[in-house]
């Protein structure tokens, strides 16, 4: 047992290791579940009345069951000798129909992390700065069928989070911490269309707006004291996000996809901030992003054989970080993405993994940083809990 607490401790002590995560507020909007991992942002024009999709409100209204879908995610990071992990939930969600034409969703994920532990020498001692905590979107989405070839979607989402953050100031003859705290709480609307062009070609759209940007409110302390500051201070550089997917159907189990997004940050987001202050040179600048895979649907979902029942899908994604250093040069990411899912063979459960191995890095930036990223995921619906017939 005390070898399993030690364990323990040198794993949370390291986590979060990332420069990347140290500066704003780490990585906003990841993809937090197997299909939007492996298959990237051209997701956001798939319907599948097998596999339920959370990624695109329009979806929704395909849905012709109740499921419930769940995801773990865990992500290396590498710079140097030094590695660090974080896993953690990352996604629920129940969707269900409501009649023939509507469909609606609610859940939460993660979409963004704080995690960071560094440690700097001075002439006279060292300071040292731990941060803990993130942000959760919870959400309410609705699908409706439109036309044959027409469905909208429209989702509501409530941002809630936490973040603690100890500031160590050692000296020859002092030691004091300065602990920051408080709750995150803000809202953003997403609207979502999906469109089927002819009979090959499919295209979504995705626009996500936040009219109401997260805010930090909370305490800045020095610790063992009574002396405290109040804070609030609004996450003005927080981003609207834009996602556009293009799917070709080659054939019954093919597809092609194509997925771009944009992420559009305010220039002066950062300039009033306390807690989340950017080093001198440093600023924000919109992400593109873009993706291009290829996914193989299962030949036959009730086949007695595994391998007919199993699905996969791979691809290439490269995108920008969203900080730039003084230099401007910019900071990319390049990985590579693949995915697999089995479903059972009554229809009932669909079990997923996808794998993301890649680096971001850029010239007179950061270190580059080697990452990878493996993610399980698992829907069933509610024909576990219907009564089978007999005759």
């Amino acid at each position: 047992m005390r070898k399993l607490i030690l364990i323990l401790v040198l794993a949370f002590s390291i986590m979060g290791q990332s420069a990347y995560y140290r500066l704003g507020y780490g990585d906003i909007y990841p993809t937090t579940d197997p299909l939007g991992s492996s298959l990237g942002h051209g997701v956001v024009a798939l319907e599948d009345s097998g596999h339920v999709t959370i990624h695109n409100p329009a979806a929704l209204s395909g849905s012709s069951r109740i499921h419930f879908g769940a995801s773990l995610g865990s992500e290396f990071r590498s710079i140097d000798d030094v590695v660090s992990n974080n896993t953690r939930l990352e996604n629920i969600f129940f969707t269900f129909p409501v009649g023939s034409r509507l469909g609606m969703s609610f859940g939460t994920h993660a979409i963004t992390d704080f995690a960071s532990d560094y440690e700097s020498t001075l002439e006279m001692g060292s300071i040292s700065e731990q941060s803990s905590g993130g942000i959760w979107d919870f959400h309410l989405g609705l699908g409706v069928t439109v036309s044959p070839s027409m469905k909208l979607g429209i989702k509501l989402h409530k941002f809630q989070g936490q973040l603690r953050r100890e500031i160590i100031l050692l000296t020859d003859d002092v030691a004091e911490m300065y602990v920051i705290k408080g709750n995150v709480s803000g809202n953003s609307i997403e609207g979502g269309i999906i469109s089927n062009v002819r009979e090959k070609v499919s295209l979504g759209l995705t626009v996500n707006f936040p009219f109401d940007k997260p805010t930090l409110s909370g305490r800045d302390s020095l610790s063992g004291s009574a002396v405290y500051s109040e804070i609030s201070e609004g996450m003005d550089a927080w981003p609207s996000t834009i996602k556009f997917g293009v799917i070709y159907h080659h054939s019954k189990t093919t597809n092609f996809m194509a997925g771009i997004a944009q992420q559009l940050f305010n220039d002066s987001g950062f300039a009033d901030a306390r807690v989340f202050a950017l080093p001198t040179g440093w600023k924000t600048v919109p992400v593109a992003s873009f993706q291009l895979s290829m996914q193989k649907l299962p030949r036959e979902r009730t086949s007695r054989s595994w391998t007919n029942r199993a699905g996969w899908q791979a691809g290439v994604s490269i995108k920008n970080y969203y900080l730039s250093p003084a230099s401007e040069n910019m900071i990319y990411e390049y990985a590579l993405i693949t995915g697999v899912n089995l479903g059972l063979r009554n229809g009932r459960s669909l079990f997923e993994i996808s794998g993301e191995m890649g680096s971001r890095g850029g010239d007179e930036s950061l270190p580059d940083e080697l990452f990878a990223r493996v993610k399980f995921g698992i829907q069933i619906n509610d024909t576990w809990f219907k009564k089978a017939k007999r005759r």
